[in-house]
């Protein structure tokens, strides 16, 4: 459980400095935010997934 709930804050984290990167920063910088945000929001989509479900991993 606590792990899910670690993903999560980890995720939406990651997922909120990739957006904040896309909107402020240049060409090359923010290709990589927006990489960043898909990959927090994949994240925190790991962690519902685990709060939902103990077999999920």
């Amino acid at each position: 459980m606590l792990l899910a709930f670690v993903l999560i804050v980890i995720g939406l984290a990651t997922t909120i400095y990739g957006v904040r990167l896309v909107n402020e920063r240049h060409r090359p910088i923010d290709l990589a935010g927006a990489l960043l945000a898909a990959s927090g929001l994949a994240t925190a989509l790991a962690g519902v997934g685990r709060l939902l479900s103990d077999k999920f991993f």
